[in-house]
């Protein structure tokens, strides 16, 4: 049986086949850039070139391919479509814009974020839909409904309109406790229920690609079945956890936590930010948000400036090597949060905490960005402890950061902890089986899980090194 698994990441997009019987066999049949641009002094997303890309990877992917059984898609979360009478009424803005940081503040000066957190158990995050609908309901937009990104692609794909709950779940709107789009909230922002389509659970059908697209292309019609359309939902669906076992989606983001089968919504999940995402099966992503590999990103478009074609494996490399560094700086700053001269943004950091200010290496810098991941980490396991009053003894990385073995290593011995990897294609793997049970391959999530892992062995890593001093260093020069 073979299924299409259509992962749209923040910085590119993929189409994938994988082909299940025994086992599960994937390739990549067309690969493209994403990314948020800026148009007329915001950052948004180029739909419509996206749309293009989708176009083209279905051509070449069902030329190649005569039987696929159902696709689905994965993207990012908390950004949206409008739509009236059934056009896109403008250009998606995207997570990292300056409008949504205005939007958050505004709300945060008239009420208290408790009263969202009360509702949704979601963290708060400048970019948290909540806030960015708020600010379209004030300037007047007409629109008649709402679609998270993938739903718009699916929209696209079939002409029929829904919400899948994975990403809906990131828009702290969603009540898990009463699994409807919360009245509360829908008020106090100004929008009514109206303005949102279905609510879909993972390994539904929605449609399949309808005929307008199918004669434009000359493709055949395939199914289009729901993952968990948040990338990260489909990530962590791939991995099987225990109770002492603790996840880290480690990408352009880091998403670190547990999954339960209720959400935790108390004072101290509150005070520390941690937020109740929906995963398969309604299960809970509780998890804290941290900035991951974007710096490092965003640096390396800084060094090819001096360096084309240094590659991040180089860069790791060079990080490798350096074995005393006492630099270090506090990922979530809001230095950090912007795509753009990221290198400039570094020094000025280092400037401020009174820090090394120049002629640092490649090494240096990159190796004192994974140091100060991993000590957030720490602080973030610290509280998931303190919250959940567990100890957690293992954590199981997933996603592209699970290829960055030093800063891998780095996280073993930070958190003193075993270090396992998972799937490297977690995103591609969940998104596999939500599609593998939604066409009854599979009766559960946790049937599915097994039959992934089946004759895997994943690279472990066990702490090496004490970083006691470090941390506290970290600590004094980041105050935090």
């Amino acid at each position: 049986m073979k299924v299409l698994s259509i992962d749209i990441g923040a910085s590119s997009g993929r189409f994938i086949v994988t082909d299940y019987s025994d086992s599960f066999v994937s390739s990549e049949t067309y690969r493209f850039p994403n990314g948020q641009k800026m148009i007329n002094g915001h950052l948004h997303w180029d739909l419509q070139e996206l749309l293009s890309h989708i176009r083209e990877g279905l051509k070449v992917t069902l030329s190649s391919h005569k039987d696929i059984a159902s696709l689905s898609v994965d993207t990012w979360g908390c950004d949206y479509c409008l739509i009236k009478n059934d056009e896109l009424v403008r250009i998606p803005f995207a997570y990292r814009d300056e409008r949504n940081i205005e939007s958050q503040k505004e709300y945060l000066s008239e009420h208290s974020y408790k009263e969202i957190y009360d509702e949704t158990g979601i963290q708060n995050l400048p970019f948290n839909t909540v806030y960015q609908l708020r600010k379209d309901v004030q300037e007047g937009v007409d629109f008649d409904c709402i679609l998270m990104i993938p739903d718009y692609i699916n929209y696209f794909l079939t002409g029929v309109k829904g919400i899948e709950l994975t990403n809906l779940s990131t828009a702290a709107l969603y009540n898990p406790k009463t699994r409807s789009i919360s009245e509360v909230l829908l008020k106090q922002i100004g929008l009514s229920k109206d303005k949102f389509p279905q609510l879909l659970m993972p390994s539904t059908k929605i449609g399949s690609i309808k005929k307008e697209l199918v004669d434009e292309l000359g493709i055949y019609s395939v199914p289009v079945v729901t993952c968990g359309s948040h990338d990260t939902a489909s990530a962590v669906a791939s991995i099987k956890l225990d109770d002492t076992s603790a996840y880290l989606s480690s990408g352009t983001w880091s998403l670190l936590g547990v999954e339960n089968l209720n959400p935790i919504i108390t004072e101290k999940s509150f005070e520390s930010n941690f937020t109740n995402e929906i995963g398969l099966e309604h299960t809970f992503r509780f998890l804290k948000n941290i900035m991951g590999l974007f710096i490092v990103q965003e640096l390396r478009k800084d060094f090819l400036k001096d360096i084309p074609n240094l590659s991040f494996q180089e860069m790791q490399d060079e990080a490798f090597k350096v074995k005393d560094n006492n630099i270090f700086i506090d990922v979530n700053d809001e230095y950090f949060q912007k795509p753009g001269d990221m290198l400039s943004k570094y020094y000025a950091y280092l400037s401020k905490t009174k820090q090394a200010q120049k002629d640092l290496t490649i090494g240096q810098i990159v190796r004192s960005v994974y140091e100060s991941m991993a000590f957030k980490y720490k602080d973030e396991i610290e509280n998931l402890e303190k919250i959940t009053g567990k100890k957690y003894q293992k954590l199981v990385i997933i996603g592209g950061g699970a290829k960055a073995t030093t800063l891998n290593q780095i996280v073993a011995d930070v958190l003193g902890i075993e270090v396992t990897l998972g799937e490297g294609e977690a995103t591609v793997a969940g998104n596999c089986l939500a599609q593998l049970i939604g066409l009854g391959a599979f009766k559960s999530l946790d049937e599915a899980r097994i039959a992934l892992a089946k004759g895997k062995q994943f690279p472990v890593f066990k702490p090496q090194r004490n970083y006691n001093e470090q941390y506290r260093h970290y600590k004094e020069v980041t105050n935090d």
